[in-house]
């Protein structure tokens, strides 16, 4: 039979999350962004947005690092529960995180659904979806993005 053999779905998702989970604990922002693509997608339970730039998406970075670091997460513990084709280019995956501060964990453990497409070679997350609120993580600082940008469209309308 000609044709390639794919790479496994769940060994694709296990190495983006070992690669980014690491990165995000290290504030390597470069190795983290390389495996999403721009425009990306995200929502928690209390928001959603479309980070369309590099700039909003390191901002976005930090403040989950900076509350990660406030929080002193010390590890993520990210197990890959469901990870399988959609089609030859996309990957929809599942995986549950453990925030731990050595060996106590911080939070309860909690999901995420991810949407994978390979784009010029390389597998990018391009959406994900937190099942956490506005008080842990990225859902903190998506809730202080969206309060800024928010901020910022009042700011607006009143110069008008």
């Amino acid at each position: 039979m000609g044709g390639e053999e794919r790479e496994d779905a769940q060994e694709i998702c296990e190495r983006i999350l070992k690669v980014t989970g690491e990165a995000m604990l290290a504030n390597d922002f470069d190795t983290f962004a390389a495996y999403f693509e721009i425009p990306h997608f995200i929502s928690t339970s209390d928001n959603k947005a479309s980070i369309e730039t590099i700039e909003e998406f390191r901002d976005l970075f930090d403040r989950t690092h900076e509350d990660f670091r406030v929080k002193r997460i010390t590890d993520l513990i990210r197990i890959c529960d469901v990870s399988e084709y959609r089609s030859p280019t996309q990957i929809g995956s599942t995986h549950t995180t453990h925030m731990m501060c050595g060996a106590q964990r911080v939070h309860g453990p909690f999901p995420c659904f991810s949407t994978l497409e390979h784009i010029n070679g390389e597998w990018k997350i391009t959406s994900s979806q937190y099942a956490v609120d506005k008080k842990l993580g990225v859902g903190a600082a998506l809730n202080a993005q969206s309060a800024i940008t928010q901020e910022k469209q009042t700011k607006v309308r009143n110069e008008e």
